[in-house]
């Protein structure tokens, strides 16, 4: 089971990989016992910060029956130039929320304007309706001149299959060039 999931995982991330600018970039992880509130990191396994743009979808995505677009933030470390690891956060909100100082948020699984996914260690968390989690995406600032956005990520995502928690937060991702116009739409 535990490679298929990965084969079809690896899969998507190459298929929204295809549609935008590739990097590869580095990751820090803090400890679970690094938090100040213990209470938050009881099962949870990671903290996703200081990680890097992977890409903005640049084809015609759907969510909630309205155009939207997807960003990936993390890293994808490559073997001969191909996706090899599923360490990322891909967040998707509709295209008409995109506007500087936008804050879009759900708290367990709440808002069909916003979805968000994270693969990271072989291993997939969500949002869940049944689980404390919860997902804030802000818009920081666009500035269409300089083609250069900045956005953040928070997020509180389960594993389901075995109730493990990851945390995402992502302070400042900068979204420049054509990663930018895929954002703010043609």
């Amino acid at each position: 089971m535990m490679n298929s999931r990965l084969k079809c995982t690896a899969t998507a991330l190459v298929l929204f990989l295809s549609g935008c600018s590739a990097k590869t970039e580095t990751i820090e992880i803090i400890n679970p016992t690094d938090f100040i509130d213990n209470t938050a990191a009881v099962n949870t396994i990671d903290t996703i910060n200081n990680s890097q743009l992977i890409g903005v979808t640049g084809f015609d995505i759907m969510l909630n029956n309205a155009p939207a677009v997807g960003v990936a933030i993390g890293i994808v470390p490559r073997v001969n130039n191909e996706p090899s690891s599923q360490n990322f956060v891909e967040v998707t909100t509709l295209r008409s929320l995109i506007a500087a100082d936008t804050t879009i948020t759900a708290t367990a699984n709440n808002n069909a304007n916003i979805s968000i996914s994270t693969y990271w260690r072989d291993q997939r968390y969500v949002q869940s309706t049944a689980h404390d989690t919860h997902v804030t995406l802000r818009i920081l600032s666009l500035d269409r001149l300089s083609k250069t956005g900045f956005i953040s990520v928070q997020a509180r995502l389960v594993d389901l299959d075995s109730g493990e928690f990851i945390h995402v937060e992502q302070e400042q991702v900068v979204i420049t060039g054509q990663d930018f116009i895929n954002l703010v739409g043609r």
